[in-house]
């Protein structure tokens, strides 16, 4: 199993320790700056909005939604007791609505938001939010009431706030989208993540003074960040491949230095392997070759030039000491096993 896509959560969990680390000294500076930290959620969750809605996708808009809608909520609902029905009713459902909404938004395809999937997907947020409403308003308080006590208490350990249930709702999300991770290796698939764990944490330490306006902000500047990742790799990766692509080699050329090395390869008779086996077994062949192009060593870095011809630049190196380095990747797809199955019985994945 490659596990190689965790690393996309490293930028998450710092930016995670980050906000912990600095909620008391965020908390002592209430007194001067109280105003403007608490407009810092809504300001950099409608930030990111925009630029979900503006590389049009559905799934981070959603999430971004739901992380504002539950801000919103706790600003204005949730400033009193927990032990007051409705906001223990309000609290109890978002410990469950979040990873549930989340969850969805992992098994779903991304398939934009200016359309009725999109729409569809981002009505998730107003019919829960009328769902809680119409409990509130139609159910005896004494019912919801006591259904939350009995099967779902929330403080059941000291300091932990949400219940044992919701607990494991948030531990089932997480597995099922690390799982997804490692099989998709997608950044939104990471940012759904991270935003999971910041959903979590302030849940489940909802006591801490200002622990959602922390943990709202970081969960923001992280989805920013992780957006601003993805718009770098539709520019400059390869789609097929996942090297970089031409347009990131020609940025790296410009600031290379005096002295350095180019290696330009191809794959010899690719056009009449193309011919006999079909496009889609030679797109097999270029992703078999490019994974082992980019295992290079030595401080090589892959990319694909165009086509079936890949460049590996070695900064500061000599060809001498870049020759090893290369017939090391020549002999490792030369000796690469590589069969082709029979389409009946291939596997889906």
């Amino acid at each position: 199993m490659n596990l190689l896509p965790l690393r996309k959560l490293l930028i998450p969990i710092i930016l995670l320790i980050a906000a912990i680390a600095s909620r008391n000294f965020i908390v002592n500076q209430y007194a001067i700056y109280g105003q403007l930290l608490g407009l810092m959620p809504y300001v950099v969750l409608s930030i990111t909005m925009v630029i979900c809605a503006y590389y049009n996708r559905s799934r981070l808009f959603t999430a971004s939604l739901a992380l504002l809608i539950c801000y919103i909520l706790i600003q204005s609902q949730l400033q009193t007791s927990l032990s007051t029905p409705g906001n223990l009713l309000i609290f109890s459902s978002m410990s469950f609505l979040m990873p549930t909404t989340l969850l969805l938004l992992l098994l779903v395809p991304e398939r934009g938001l200016y359309n009725l999937y999109g729409i569809l997907i981002i009505a998730i947020i107003p019919i829960q939010i009328l769902t809680i409403l119409a409990i509130i308003t139609y159910l005896p308080q004494e019912q919801y009431v006591s259904i939350i006590n009995l099967s779902i208490p929330i403080n059941h350990f000291s300091n932990y706030v949400i219940s044992p249930a919701a607990s494991g709702v948030f531990l089932f999300v997480l597995l099922a989208g690390l799982l997804k991770l490692i099989k998709s290796n997608n950044n939104s698939i990471a940012s759904l993540i991270s935003i999971l764990l910041f959903s979590f944490i302030t849940l489940a330490f909802f006591y801490l003074p200002k622990i959602s306006t922390v943990m709202f902000t970081a969960a923001g500047i992280s989805l920013i960040i992780s957006l601003m990742s993805s718009s770098y790799d539709m520019a400059f990766r390869d789609e097929l491949t996942g090297l970089l692509g031409r347009r990131a080699l020609n940025d790296r050329l410009k600031g290379l230095g005096r002295r350095f090395v180019i290696a330009m390869m191809d794959v010899d008779h690719f056009k009449k392997f193309n011919d006999t086996y079909g496009h889609d077994i030679g797109d097999d062949v270029l992703k078999m070759v490019s994974m082992q192009i980019n295992a290079v060593k030595g401080g090589g870095t892959a990319y694909r030039y165009g086509g079936e011809e890949f460049c590996v630049v070695f900064p500061s190196k000599t060809i001498k000491e870049c020759m090893p380095f290369l017939e090391s990747v020549r002999i490792s797809i030369e000796n690469y096993q590589m069969e082709l199955r029979n389409f009946e019985h291939r596997p889906k994945s």
